[in-house]
Parts: C-alpha cells; structure tokens; sequence
C-alpha cells in the first residue's frame, strides 16, 4: 500500500508539474484552467457546508471568489505573475514541511495546525523568499523592485492562508475539503495559502 506521504509527493509533482507546463505552454489558456479551478472550489465549498446561511458560509464564497475572479479578468494577472504567486506557495509549503521534520522544536500554532514547528515556519519563510528572489530576476525580470520589499507581507500572506483553513476546517469538523487530489483532499486544501496570498499581491498593487 502507498502511504499518505507517498501519496501527498507524487501528486505535489505531478500537480506542480502541470500547472507550470500548462502556465508556461499555453499561457492563453490560463483564464480557462483557473475558472475551472474555481468552479471547483465552490462546489467543494457548498458540500462541506451544511448551513447554507450562516456568516461563515458567505464569508467563504467572497474570500474564494474575489481573488480567483480578479486572476481570471484582471489584465494585472498574467501566467508571470501566478507562476510568481506559486513560487511563494510551494516554497514555503515545502520548506517548512521539510525544516520542520529535520529541526523540530517548539510548535507554531498547537491549537490550530498541531504539525507546524517554528523552525519549520523560519525555513519556509527564508528559502521562499530566495526562491521568489531568484523568480524575479532570472524568470520574470520585471524593473519593478518595489515588489522586493512586499514579499515578506506575500509569505506571511501564504503562511496565515494555510493556518485559516485549518481553523476552518476545524470548525467544519471536517479532515480535508475533498478528495480529488491523493494525498491532499481537496482543491481548497491544496490552494489554501495561494488564495490568501493573491489577497496580497492585490494589495500591492492597488
């Protein structure tokens, strides 16, 4: 049998590995895969909820539709700049996963995400800021170094999205989202910290 941690890397690749092609490749088709994307994302919004009515409810479909909209219609957003918000996400994600196992220590939030460790928050928080750094200069080359010193503000962004989710699902009574993705649940599991963190990047730019 495959285990959860098996699971949880082949499809990180195999997902990652798509998106990037399909961002870098067919790049005007990007509108479509993140419509698509949200679509998702609401129906596993409207299953996990039993009460159709409550503040909770709404609170969430603004906070998936208001960021996914504005990737889809705003011409700020281009495959550049998502690939950018991905960056952030995934590096973070990875590194504070993998610094966390290898250091351990004192717990980041015990009652909301009992697995998160410090040093595992101060690894992903330092290598995606190189890995964002190094995305800027050497991929995107955009002149607006500005954006530099708003990083900091778009991981904290990435690291609170994951921690939210976690509260909610908390509340929810829930494990995962869905089940759609092995080894992560579902698309909001694995988009969580990329929603919070495209609240960021609007920031900056407005």
């Amino acid at each position: 049998m495959i285990n959860n941690f098996t699971k949880r890397t082949i499809s990180s690749i195999l997902l990652g590995g798509s998106l990037i092609f399909l961002l870098v490749k067919y790049s005007q088709f990007y509108k479509i895969l993140f419509s698509i994307i949200l679509v998702l994302m609401l129906i596993e919004w409207f299953n996990i909820n039993n009460n159709k009515k409550s503040i909770l409810f709404y609170s969430g479909l603004l906070y998936i539709i208001i960021p996914m909209t504005c990737i889809i219609i705003s011409p700020t957003f281009d495959n550049y700049t998502i690939l950018f918000l991905f960056s952030i996400v995934w590096s973070c994600d990875i590194f504070a996963y993998v610094g966390g196992k290898l250091i351990g220590g004192p717990k980041f939030s015990p009652t909301i995400s009992p697995n998160k460790t410090w040093s595992g928050v101060i690894c992903g928080f330092a290598f995606s800021y190189i890995i964002s750094y190094l995305y800027i200069n050497y991929i995107w080359k955009i002149q607006f170094q500005t954006i530099l010193y708003f990083i900091p503000l778009l991981i904290i962004s990435s690291i609170l999205g994951d921690l939210l989710e976690s509260k909610v699902k908390r509340i929810l009574g829930i494990k995962d989202t869905g089940n759609i993705i092995p080894g992560h649940g579902g698309v909001l599991d694995r988009f969580d910290s990329f929603l919070l963190t495209t609240y960021g990047y609007i920031l900056y730019i407005l």
